[in-house]
């Protein structure tokens, strides 16, 4: 037997393991839920300081995704009267919708828990707890409802209509290779 054909069969022996090996990846776990205050997403996620931390990273995108307007009254018309205003950003001014929330996203554990630091950790497991949790600003439209900021084409980023419902208790999503059999599986 050439060597060639040693190599071609000792690689397709392998291959299974190969299959296998990559199936047994964790799923990845997150926790996404749309709150309207600082003090909603601490009844929900018991809390206080991500979310205080959520709030205020939300806050500070805000200018930067919210859509652009030429009047308030062309803001108003779609955002509702009294939910926008003129704000100044990098040496000019625009009319834009207030933020009126904010998304909450969680990486979990295996288990399904929110990663937070254990009872009686240092501002060091508060600070590691920060870095699981991602949060968005949410506007409230008159005629798409809940929105929040999506990637799109060429890093740009625009609002898309969210199913999340204000106020109640997170969605987890899985991912990961295990999301696509996951949902062939035979119960047992």
């Amino acid at each position: 037997m050439k060597r060639s054909s040693k190599t071609a069969l000792l690689l397709m022996g392998s291959a299974p393991l190969l299959l296998v090996a990559c199936s047994r990846q964790p799923e990845v776990q997150t926790s996404e839920g749309l709150f309207t205050s600082v003090e909603a997403c601490t009844a929900e996620t018991m809390q206080p300081a991500m979310c205080r931390q959520a709030f205020e990273a939300a806050q500070a995108q805000a200018d930067a995704v919210a859509p652009r307007y030429a009047s308030l009254a062309d803001c108003e018309a779609e955002f509702g009267e009294g939910q926008c205003a003129t704000r100044q950003q990098a040496g000019g001014s625009f009319v834009g919708p207030l933020m009126a929330g904010f998304v909450l996203s969680q990486m979990m554990n295996a288990r399904g828990g929110a990663m937070a630091p254990a009872p009686g950790a240092g501002p060091a497991a508060a600070a590691a707890t920060a870095g699981n949790a991602r949060a968005t600003p949410a506007f409230l439209s008159n005629q798409s409802g809940w929105l929040r900021p999506q990637a799109g084409p060429g890093g740009a980023t625009s609002l898309a209509r969210t199913s999340l419902q204000p106020d109640r208790a997170p969605t987890v999503s899985r991912g990961g290779f295990g999301r696509s059999g996951a949902g062939r599986s035979a119960g047992g």
